[in-house]
């Protein structure tokens, strides 16, 4: 069975011709490389309005059970985004915003999309309902947190629940990009994957950064986010090398190093804690390491809520 691509490429120019070049030599060898039987046809979009494109390919029918506003947060902020629903027409959009096209760093570029078919291939073989399933599963014991929580403003119990939610769906996420960037490194695309995280991690530290005071001084203006933003943007960066740390491929150190941003010692001993069973997570079958991974997610956030609870008294 034949792959039917379909390109739209807002870029013009000799540079979208080169864009539409790297892209075809992509397929071609993810063709190559994998039988393809459910993916029928992809359309790739790279585009200068990521969020008319997002809006026009997630239908609004679609049911999000972990967290209600999941497609608002995905179309306002992703750089990039795969979008599969069974005998439908498969859609990635890549954000042409990106310093990546900016710059013409062709081979973040083909990292990008490298990412993005694996998360189609994922999805596919149905790992984000498995997910979607485990996670339910976990948040069903958030309550149990939340009753032994003596409030302290802004942590009340409804603020706590949507806390919880968003750590919960985020790790999610993270655990997705773990298993797209696996099957990405056994297909060969390695470096493509690294230079893509390399554009996107430098000069990162000193343009994030989250000290402890501030984080005080915010929660005490009832700025409600900047706990859950420190903790998951931490995480979210560190994840970046765990795949490269799973194959013993020493670009994981570099990686390691730029994703290093500045947060409270509490955020980093008790992300280090997650990122340590992330890298034992070897597929989206051994359902036991993933709930693993949720369940310490939603602990160790609470043992951090707690921890500045005691600084907020």
């Amino acid at each position: 069975m034949v792959l039917k691509v379909e390109t739209h490429i807002d870029i013009k120019g000799e540079e979208g011709r080169r864009i539409y070049r790297e892209i075809s030599n992509i397929i071609e060898q993810f063709i190559l490389r994998d039988q393809i039987e459910r993916l029928k046809k992809i359309r790739i979009y790279v585009t200068n309005d990521p969020i008319k494109i997002c809006r026009r390919i997630v239908p609004s029918r679609v049911k999000l059970k972990i967290h209600g506003e999941m497609r608002e947060w995905i179309c306002e902020n992703a750089p990039s985004f795969s979008y599969y629903e069974k005998n439908k027409q498969s859609t990635i959009m890549l954000s042409a915003n990106q310093s990546i096209f900016k710059e013409r760093n062709y081979a973040a570029i083909r990292g990008l999309l490298a990412h993005e078919l694996m998360h189609l291939l994922d999805k596919v073989d149905g790992i984000d309902e498995k997910l979607q399933e485990e996670t339910e599963t976990v948040g069903k014991n958030i309550f149990m947190h939340l009753e032994k929580h003596k409030p302290v403003k802004p942590f009340t119990k409804d603020r706590l629940l949507v806390s919880f939610l968003r750590v919960m769906s985020t790790i999610s996420m993270l655990i997705k990009d773990v298993l797209a960037n696996t099957r990405a490194m056994t297909f060969g695309y390695d470096m493509d994957i690294y230079k893509n995280y390399e554009a996107t991690l430098t000069d990162i530290r000193d343009l994030v950064s989250f000290n402890e005071k501030n984080i005080i001084k915010a929660l005490k203006k009832d700025e409600k986010h900047i706990l859950d933003d420190a903790f998951l943007t931490y995480l979210a960066f560190n994840v970046s090398w765990i795949t490269f740390k799973m194959f013993h491929n020493m670009l994981y150190k570099k990686l390691q190093d730029m994703a290093d941003i500045q947060v409270p010692r509490i955020i980093k001993k008790n992300s280090k804690l997650i990122l340590n069973e992330m890298l034992k997570l070897r597929s989206a079958s051994d359902r036991k390491q993933i709930a693993k991974i949720l369940r310490l997610s939603g602990q160790n956030y609470f043992n951090i809520v707690q921890y500045f609870c005691k600084r907020l008294r």
